[in-house]
C-alpha cells in the first residue's frame, strides 16, 4: 500500500513539473519587450546593490577592492536570475497560493525550487570558481565542495522565497485591485441601465416630448362624453391610468417576463383603438416564453412608432402584427405596421433608446432592425434576444 501511494505521489509530481515545464516555454514567448527591460533594470540594480555590499565588506577587511570589478562579476549571476525570473512568476500565477489549498502551493513551490536551485546554485559555483578559483573543480570531491554548494543553496534559497513573495503580494494587490474595478464597473453599468430605463419611463410617460397621444386620448374621453357614450369614456380614462400607473410599477426592474410586457402592450393599444375604430391586431405569441425575461417597457417604443407613423399616417392603414417565438436560443419579436415607408428621420429618441438599451444588457448579442415591406405595404420592427436561461 505504501508503495502504491509513493508510486502514485511520484506520478503526480512528474506530470506536474512536465506541465509546469511546458507552461513555462509558453510563457517565455509571451514575455513582452518591456517586461524584460523591466527585470533587466530589477536584477541590474540587485547587481550594483550586491556589489556594493562585497565592496565595503572588503575594505572593512582591510583589502582595496575595484566596485566596478566585484560589479561586472556580479552581473551574470544577477542576469542568471533574470532568465529564470519569468518562470518563477508563471510558477505563482499557475498555482496561485490560498488559505484552502495552501499545502498544494507549498509542495509544488518547493519541488519546483529545489529543481531549480539545485541547477542554479551549481552554475553559480561554478562560474565563481572559475573567476576565483577557490577550489580545482576537475580535483574536488563532494566533501570539499559540499560546504560550498550548501551555503550557495541557503543563499539562493533566500533570493527565491522573495522573488515568490513578492510575486504573490503583487498578485494579490492587482487581483483585489481587478475586483475592486469589476465592482465599480458593474455598479456603473447598473446605473446607466437604471438611467436607460428611466429614459425610457419618461419617454412612456411624455411620450418623449410628443403630448399627442396623451391629447388624443383625453380628446376621445371628452367626445365620448359629450356624444353620451358615458361607459366607454370611463372605460377609456380608467385604461389611462391603468397604463399611466404601469409605468411606475416597475421602476427598479431592468427586465420583466414577456407576459407583463405583453400586458403593457395590450394597454396601450386598448387605447388607441379608441381613437382608431378600425384598427387590427393579429398576434401569435409562443406561450411557452411567456415567463422568459425581456427588457421592460421594449416593446411600447416600436408600437408607438407604428401607431404614429403607420396608421395615423394612412387611411388604409389598420393591420398591427405581432409575433413573438423562440428560436436557436433567441426570443425573436417582430412587429409588422400598414402604412406609409420608413423615413431616414423615423429612428429619434425613442428607438434609439431601445438600441441603447439592448447593447448595454446583452452587449453584441442582440439584433435590432426596422425595415420596408414593399410586399405588404408597411414597415416591420425587428429584435432578437437572447433567452434568459442561455
Amino acid at each position: 500500500m505504501v508503495r502504491f501511494w509513493y508510486v502514485a505521489f511520484n506520478n503526480r509530481l512528474l506530470l506536474t513539473l512536465q506541465s509546469i515545464r511546458m507552461s513555462i516555454f509558453q510563457t517565455y514567448r509571451k514575455i513582452r519587450p518591456n517586461h524584460w527591460l523591466t527585470l533587466w533594470v530589477f536584477w541590474t540594480l540587485m547587481a550594483a546593490m550586491v556589489s556594493s555590499q562585497l565592496y565595503f565588506n572588503s575594505i572593512k577587511n582591510g583589502l582595496d577592492p575595484s566596485w566596478t570589478n566585484l560589479f561586472l562579476v556580479q552581473l551574470p549571476i544577477s542576469y542568471l536570475w533574470l532568465l529564470t525570473s519569468p518562470s518563477i512568476l508563471h510558477l505563482v500565477n499557475r498555482y496561485p497560493f490560498s488559505l484552502e489549498k495552501w499545502w498544494r502551493s507549498v509542495i509544488i513551490y518547493l519541488a519546483f525550487g529545489t529543481f531549480l536551485l539545485f541547477a542554479l546554485s551549481n552554475l553559480t559555483l561554478v562560474y565563481m570558481f572559475s573567476v576565483y578559483g577557490y577550489i580545482d573543480l576537475s580535483a574536488t570531491n563532494f566533501e570539499e565542495y559540499s560546504p560550498y554548494f550548501f551555503s550557495r543553496f541557503a543563499n539562493d534559497l533566500l533570493i527565491f522565497i522573495f522573488i515568490v513573495s513578492i510575486t504573490v503580494i503583487i498578485r494579490s494587490y492587482t487581483l483585489r485591485k481587478s475586483n475592486e474595478l469589476s465592482l465599480a464597473l458593474m455598479k456603473l453599468k447598473n446605473d446607466q441601465l437604471k438611467n436607460q430605463l428611466t429614459q425610457s419611463q419618461l419617454q412612456a410617460l411624455k411620450l418623449q416630448l410628443n403630448p399627442h397621444f396623451l391629447f388624443n386620448t383625453l380628446n376621445t374621453i371628452s367626445s365620448l362624453t359629450l356624444v353620451g357614450e358615458k361607459d366607454n369614456s370611463i372605460e377609456v380614462t380608467t385604461k389611462l391610468g391603468d397604463f399611466l400607473r404601469r409605468t411606475l410599477d416597475y421602476e427598479d426592474h431592468q427586465l420583466v417576463t414577456l407576459n407583463k410586457e405583453l400586458e403593457f402592450f395590450d394597454l396601450y393599444l386598448d387605447i388607441e383603438s379608441s381613437r382608431f375604430k378600425d384598427l387590427k391586431l393579429e398576434r401569435t405569441i409562443d406561450p411557452s416564453i411567456l415567463s422568459e425575461q425581456v427588457p421592460n417597457l421594449i416593446l411600447q417604443p416600436l408600437i408607438e412608432n407604428a401607431i404614429k407613423y403607420g396608421i395615423a399616417k394612412s387611411k388604409q392603414a389598420r393591420l398591427i402584427e405581432l409575433k413573438i417565438k423562440e428560436l436557436d436560443g433567441m426570443i425573436k419579436i417582430n412587429l409588422f405596421n400598414e402604412g406609409p415607408k420608413l423615413a431616414d428621420t423615423q429612428k429619434g429618441t425613442g428607438l434609439s433608446n431601445v438600441e441603447n438599451r439592448l447593447q448595454k444588457l446583452y452587449p453584441d448579442k442582440y439584433f435590432f432592425e426596422m425595415k420596408n415591406d414593399d410586399q405588404r405595404k408597411g414597415v416591420t420592427s425587428t429584435i432578437h434576444i437572447p433567452v434568459s436561461s442561455n
